[in-house]
């Protein structure tokens, strides 16, 4: 059954509860701590840093809006001071759910990135362009081994207000 046929959720934990069991990543990690050939931290990380992850369900023929503004964020995020790694990955079984998983030196970094132009940009449109989103983060000490997106689905769901989405309905 293709998304057009399949009833959109309308609450975010529905969202959330998807199937995701074709999970693809598109950009496996890459930044300033992991090794090009290798995909794995080029060593271990200091003790204390930042994950950042997020996910959104895009709405279907905002696709050309939303590859412009993605493209203007990822020139931003791959030069950003204090990145050290990312990661994106979507599944089409979960109506293109979008995920990233980042690992920043601190929360400045973080905030500097989410403050940045382009980022801001495109946060303005979220609404617009998606029928939901979330994002957390969180500090780790883990030195030698990289977060995965399953680790992000369960610290997103440990966060998730059960109330309604701070998001329009689907048919509004």
């Amino acid at each position: 059954m293709t998304d057009s046929q399949r009833p959109i959720p309308t609450t975010l934990q529905e969202f959330a509860d998807g199937d995701e069991s074709d999970l693809n990543v598109v950009a496996p990690w890459t930044g300033p701590a992991v090794d090009p050939e290798t995909g794995l931290l080029r060593e271990p990380l200091r003790g204390r840093h930042l994950i950042a992850t997020s996910v959104g369900w895009p709405k279907p023929g905002h696709e050309p809006v939303a590859i412009q503004l993605n493209e203007a964020i990822l020139e931003e995020l791959y030069v950003r001071p204090g990145l050290l790694a990312v990661s994106l990955a979507i599944s089409e079984n979960n109506f293109n759910s979008t995920r990233s998983l980042s690992i920043w030196e601190d929360e400045a970094a973080l905030r500097g990135f989410m403050k940045s132009e382009p980022h801001m940009v495109a946060a303005r449109r979220v609404k617009e362009l998606m029928f939901d989103w979330e994002g957390a983060h969180w500090i780790s000490e883990e030195t030698t081994v990289l977060p995965t997106f399953e680790e992000s689905r369960a610290r997103l769901a440990a966060v998730r207000d059960p109330g309604p989405s701070a998001f329009a309905s689907p048919g509004e």
